[in-house]
């Protein structure tokens, strides 16, 4: 009974982070429609920070998504798993460390960095999370040949 009930939260979990990407892309349309009516030489600055951040995001949403449903198919540390979380937690510091410097060098003054910096928290939380599978994957493997 209790399984059931993880798997139902695991894909509640998917559908969750998959509405919060797509929401996050929108307001990327939203934003380049924006772009277009300002004239202002400052707002390409801002675009481009809001669009790394909201990319950012959206990795997060496609790592959580991934393996959400992997988990809900009893598919968890497996290699395939910590190169996904190694992989996008690279991506997610890379993203949240040129938007935290784009808004520390140009000028962009209404913007602040708490984005920028969970954004790396997040990253290397997944490449935590990744060698910790690592070591769970290690551990599977030595007691199902000791049984």
């Amino acid at each position: 009974m209790k399984t059931k009930s993880l798997i139902h939260i695991c894909y509640v979990i998917s559908v969750i982070t998959a509405i919060i990407g797509v929401w996050e892309l929108t307001s990327i349309f939203t934003l380049s429609y924006e772009m277009g009516k300002d004239s202002t030489d400052t707002f390409i600055w801002h675009f481009l920070v809001r669009g790394i951040q909201a990319w950012g995001i959206i990795c997060n949403c496609i790592v959580f998504f991934i393996l959400a449903n992997r988990a809900a198919k009893a598919i968890v540390f497996t290699k395939a798993n910590e190169l996904l979380l190694m992989i996008f937690g690279c991506i997610i510091i890379a993203l949240g460390c040129i938007s935290s410097l784009l808004i520390k060098f140009l000028p962009i003054s209404t913007f602040s960095n708490p984005t920028s910096i969970l954004l790396i928290l997040a990253g290397f939380s997944f490449i935590f999370f990744s060698l910790i599978f690592s070591i769970s994957r290690k551990l599977k493997e030595e007691q199902e040949l000791t049984i």
